[in-house]
């Protein structure tokens, strides 16, 4: 029953997120839709921002566990972007709000923990020590949650455009550039890893 009401929360906390600014979001707009007493909010969560780090910790748990051995890098970040991807809307709202920090504190994590599991499976074999494994993993973390901002502060423009209209005036409708970001920026770790291994040896 715990574990239905607190996942029932974190639903209902989406929900709304989807169509209302983080910042206008109060633990009574939870209570009333969730059907509970703000007694039970607060028996699970400290405040509206600790039921958005709940989600994000969830969410980086999820990918870490499907990052097992025979997926590549691009299927992991596939992951991260349809979570983007399939709410859009309330990630929008995050990254507008006063405290849109959280949302590049969350791709930091997801990021820097699955591309540090790759770049471990790749180097195996090689003299790495582990500051050469950080200064990998950070290379490629920092780019990539770098380019994933940029995406996500595109689509807020993108947002009110048509599905027809092009993206990047060079013929790609909005679905069509979605899935040419995320398979650049998948594809990227793969394309390179070797050649920066080869770097630091």
């Amino acid at each position: 029953m715990a574990t239905f009401t607190r996942k029932a929360i974190m639903q209902t906390f989406l929900h709304i997120l989807k169509n209302k600014p983080l910042d206008r979001i109060t633990v009574k707009d939870i209570c009333e839709q969730c059907e509970i007493n703000r007694n039970t909010f607060y028996y699970y969560f400290k405040d509206i921002y600790d039921v958005l780090e709940a989600i994000f910790e969830d969410e980086v748990r999820l990918v870490m566990d499907e990052a097992k051995e025979g997926v590549t890098f691009h299927d992991a970040y596939a992951r991260v972007a349809a979570l983007i991807l399939n709410n859009r809307e309330a990630i929008m709202h995050i990254y507008a709000s006063e405290n849109g920090r959280v949302l590049r504190t969350y791709l930091d994590a997801v990021v820097t923990q699955v591309v540090r599991r790759f770049v471990l499976e790749k180097a195996e074999g090689y003299s790495l020590d582990d500051s050469d494994i950080a200064f990998i993993t950070a290379f490629y973390s920092n780019g990539i949650v770098g380019s994933t901002i940029k995406w996500i502060e595109r689509g807020s423009m993108m947002s009110r455009l048509p599905e027809n209209i092009t993206a990047n005036g060079v013929g790609l409708s909005k679905s069509q550039y979605n899935r040419d970001i995320v398979k650049r920026i998948g594809d990227s770790f793969d394309a390179t890893i070797y050649d920066m291994i080869e770097c630091c040896l």
